[in-house]
Order: C-alpha cells, then sequence, then structure tokens
C-alpha cells in the first residue's frame, strides 16, 4: 500500500547548477491546488506555496510527491501539474477504528530524544511573516538564513531565565521580501511582558507537552480514530474538548515501526467565545477576542533519527474592540529547514532576537533566492513598487 506521508527523491544532479521549473500540485479530482505539499530532492527541502505552486530544479527525476490525505504518487519525469488522489473523500464516511492517542503522545513525549534529533544541528531556512488586519495584507517578510538548535528541544528551565539563545538561535543571511504598512490601529494597550510561548511553539516537545496538559485535565474529553491505514503508517484523527468547552482537534500520521510521529497539525478553537474585557494604558476599556489557529511541525528521517522540515502557526480571528472600533487580524510565521547538518554547540554567528521584529532595521537584499510567493503575495509586493 502507498504511504501518505514520508516521501523521498533520488537525483544525481547538483540543486543549485540546475533551471528551476514551476510546478503546481493539484487534487486529482477537484482540481483544487495542494499547498503544504513538501519535496525532498537531495536533501533538500521543498513545499508547495499557498497556491499550490513549487519551483524544482528541471533535470529532478523520480521524485515522490505527497501530503497527508492524499496518495503517494511516484513520477519519473516532471509535467506542468501534478495530481494528487485523495486518500479518502469525507471523514463523516470512514468507518470509525478508535484509538489511545493520549497514549501515542505520552509515548512519543516520554521517547522523544531517542526519536527526533538530540544534538547541535544547523539548518539552512527560509522563514516567512505575514499579518492582515481586516483582511488588508500590513505585512510581508520572507527571509533565508539559518536556524540552530543544541538538542531540537525547547528547555523549561533556561527559558524561565530568558536564556534562549542556550538552545536556540536563528541568523539571517538573506533578507528576500519585505513590506510593511501601518496599521490603523490606535487603542493604547498596555505592554505585555514577554513570555516562552512564542520561543516554545517552534518545537514538538513543547506542543506535545501542552496537548497532553490539556487531555488531563479534569473533565477533558478525548477522541480519535484512524482515517487512514497500511502497514507502516496511520493517519489518525483528534479531538480533546476541555471543561471550559475550548476545542482542540487535529491529524498526525504516526510511523508504526519507528514509533513516532512524522506529522502533526492541531487546530484550536476559541473565538466563539465571549470576548474578554481589559482597560487601555489611559483606563479605558476594551474587549478582546481571542483567535483560532493552527500549528503543523513536519519531520523526516535523517540516519536513525528524525528532523525538522517546517513548523507554522496561524492565527484567525483576534479582534480589538473599542467604542466603535473594531480590529480583527490574521497571522502566520512558517520555518522550512531547507536542509540539516550535524554542528557544535558553539550556535551562529549573527543571531537575531527571534521573538522580535528583527527585519525593521535589514536592507533588503536584490537576490531573491528561491522563493515561492503566492500570487496574494506578489500582488502585495507589486503595489508597493507602483507606489514607488
Amino acid at each position: 500500500m502507498k504511504k501518505p506521508l514520508l516521501l523521498f527523491i533520488f537525483c544525481s544532479c547538483s540543486l543549485f547548477s540546475q533551471t528551476l521549473k514551476k510546478i503546481k500540485i493539484a487534487d486529482s479530482e477537484t482540481g483544487a491546488a495542494i499547498p503544504n505539499a513538501r519535496i525532498i530532492l537531495a536533501d533538500q527541502i521543498f513545499y508547495s506555496n499557498d497556491d499550490g505552486f513549487i519551483s524544482l530544479p528541471k533535470e529532478a527525476k523520480q521524485f515522490e510527491v505527497s501530503v497527508a490525505g492524499y496518495e503517494t504518487l511516484k513520477s519519473a519525469k516532471q509535467q506542468s501539474t501534478i495530481n494528487l488522489k485523495p486518500l479518502y473523500n469525507d471523514i463523516d464516511e470512514i468507518k470509525i477504528i478508535s484509538i489511545d492517542i493520549k497514549k501515542i503522545f505520552k509515548e512519543v513525549s516520554k521517547n522523544y530524544a531517542d526519536k527526533y534529533y538530540d544534538k547541535p544541528a544547523i539548518y539552512d531556512i527560509t522563514f516567512r511573516q505575514k499579518s492582515f488586519e481586516n483582511n488588508q495584507m500590513k505585512l510581508l517578510m520572507v527571509a533565508d538564513g539559518k536556524y540552530w538548535t543544541r538538542d531540537g528541544s525547547f528547555n523549561g528551565k533556561e527559558a524561565f531565565h530568558k536564556k534562549f539563545d542556550n538552545f536556540v538561535q536563528m541568523q539571517i543571511d538573506n533578507l528576500r521580501y519585505l513590506k510593511s504598512e501601518k496599521r490603523d490601529f490606535d487603542i493604547k494597550v498596555k505592554p505585555q511582558k514577554g513570555h516562552n510561548q512564542f520561543i516554545g511553539n517552534l518545537f514538538f516537545n513543547y506542543e506535545l507537552h501542552r496537548i497532553i496538559s490539556l487531555s488531563n485535565q479534569r473533565k477533558a474529553v478525548t477522541s480519535a480514530r484512524v482515517l487512514y491505514e497500511d502497514e507502516n503508517h496511520q493517519e489518525i484523527s483528534f479531538k480533546v474538548k476541555t471543561d471550559v468547552d475550548l476545542i482542540y482537534k487535529g491529524t498526525v500520521i504516526f510511523n508504526k515501526s519507528d514509533r513516532v510521529i512524522t506529522h502533526y497539525q492541531m487546530i484550536f478553537e476559541q473565538k466563539n467565545h465571549e470576548p474578554r474585557q481589559y482597560r487601555d494604558e489611559t483606563g479605558e476599556i476594551y474587549k478582546f477576542q481571542y483567535p483560532d489557529g493552527i500549528f503543523t511541525f513536519d519531520f523526516y528521517k535523517s540516519g536513525e533519527k528524525y528532523v525538522p522540515s517546517k513548523t507554522s502557526i496561524n492565527y484567525e480571528g483576534s479582534k480589538y474592540m473599542q467604542g466603535d472600533r473594531s480590529f480583527e487580524y490574521r497571522s502566520s510565521r512558517e520555518i522550512i529547514y531547507k536542509n540539516f547538518k550535524p554542528s557544535d554547540e558553539n550556535g551562529l554567528k549573527k543571531p537575531v532576537e527571534i521573538s522580535e521584529p528583527f527585519w525593521e532595521n535589514m536592507k533588503v537584499s536584490d537576490d531573491k533566492g528561491f522563493v515561492d510567493l503566492s500570487q496574494e503575495e506578489q500582488n502585495f509586493i507589486n503595489e508597493n513598487e507602483n507606489e514607488n
């Protein structure tokens, strides 16, 4: 049977000496674009963009493309469109096979250092950040650089003392794209103290601890079912409903032989709950609506252990309200780990402050690298050029 997520591409040619060709990844039944399809080529990681497009060397041969929910497709040649067949059309029609997802989460968490790479490593990365105000894009930042971790894990003790650089660092080598527009927001919100969550969201062990804690709440109800299974993998949907009716649901790909999660996507829902009331710096009342969001982690096997290929965080529906003014926001942060190599504990030469808008004083490079902008992103950039 075909495997739902893992993919391998064999190519003897040098990646960066080739001319690139843009390919669209699409649903074979509907023709809809498939974003976030992953390709590994000569130890390089690629993902399709929001419009389903991905640029590969023209001479690349015998590759496999796959993404959760679709059959893996092997191909000996490139085509302008690669169609992937859905594994299932309607989740509600799937025969329910219950599974103890809490047991899987706890097992993976307990054996985390044995399964995921736990020594110093450096990745070449593409970092992308976007934000929208009232459905208008206000920020697009795309940069290439390096990402270093000491052991691939979030360290709570060092994070408590704000010693993040001890276990994670990021360096920006090229700021490929940057456009930032002034927001209309004018509510004088009190500055919030920094916390560990922004850094923690980069690490899967942090997310495992969070979802386990949520499922362990006194009145939490946890359920899961197998959506697809072959000899090595299970695609599992899960849901955790807490005692205050917050819902956390998602999908995991579980490698049964290695006992490891290779893909994790968790959706949390909270924007349907009542907004909370606060006071701004002047003492005036405003309301804040907490957002929904999606956390995604992808891994692939390198040697005997698994290393990350992508982490992403998307928020949608956060809203500030004061008087007749309303400001709604959505945002996303994405890191694609394009390659992997063992490192040492010395870290990077020029690390930036990951949790801050480090790009504000950087110069945009004329070299745009191998970045595939979506049409929405390209339109945003073009507007900036027209204004100048």
